[in-house]
């Protein structure tokens, strides 16, 4: 099956695609270590992106490492990088996605988003793009695209919270908000409630193994992707992330 790179995290560069995805990772499996089958689709997920094996190895650690300081690593290498907005709405898109967002969760975001320097001016548009985004169905492909922040309405608004469009590179997305969100109107709304790794199954699962709609494609389909956001679920749904936050913010 053939890897698509162009489509992963366009225009950033293999350092912030390392940091992002290290981050991701990390929250990821904040109260274990990565298990076989998720290293292995994370150096899919690094190939895909173009990264280099040096920097690769970085978002390896991060996965293994429970202590938070491959984490912050990651994070102080996103704090000049438009792709902390990418992070932040992936994280909401992700707690958002069974339609159970605590105050709690919120606030675990929150707590990231001020440490990359997001204002909490940013902070409210990106909750509002993330709800706007899933309010109407739309695909992946739509959401990954800068178009649709102007059809969306946000445009304006983002720009107004100083947030450089011009800068972003494919979107504002990352890498999950797309696929979580893509899915979550059309698919999950009407059908009965599932949690977040449930819903990651089920889109990601189309995405990544069927190449939906010229999408994202991966080799080995769900496999350790799928535990991989079924781990951010449960981090974020229980005190994993926070305990991990509170290493990095102690």
């Amino acid at each position: 099956m053939e890897v698509k790179s162009e489509t992963l995290l366009t225009g950033y560069s293999q350092h912030e695609k390392a940091a992002y995805l290290g981050a991701l990772a990390a929250l990821a499996t904040a109260d274990r270590e990565a298990n076989a089958d998720e290293l292995e689709h994370l150096r899919e997920i690094s190939h895909a992106a173009g990264i280099s094996p040096e920097e690769e190895q970085n978002i390896i650690e991060a996965a293994k490492d429970t202590s938070g300081q491959n984490l912050k690593q990651c994070l102080d290498a996103l704090k000049e990088s438009n792709l902390r907005y990418g992070l932040i709405t992936d994280l909401m898109a992700l707690a958002k996605a069974d339609q159970s967002y605590t105050e709690e969760e919120k606030g675990n975001i929150e707590k990231v988003a001020k440490y990359l320097n997001v204002t909490q001016t940013q902070f409210s548009v990106l909750d509002q793009l993330v709800n706007k985004a899933g309010d109407e169905p739309h695909n992946a492909e739509e959401l990954a695209k800068p178009d649709f922040l102007q059809s969306s309405g946000m445009q304006q608004k983002l720009s107004n919270a100083g947030i450089d469009l011009g800068a972003m590179g494919k979107g504002i997305f990352g890498f999950l908000g797309p696929m979580l969100l893509g899915g979550l109107a059309g698919k999950m709304l009407g059908g009965g409630r599932k949690g977040a790794g449930g819903l990651a199954g089920g889109v990601l699962g189309g995405m990544l193994g069927g190449n939906a709609g010229g999408g994202i494609s991966l080799p080995g389909g769900m496999g350790g992707l799928g535990s991989l956001i079924s781990g951010l679920s449960k981090s974020r749904s229980n005190q994993s992330m926070g305990g991990l936050l509170g290493k990095l913010f102690k």
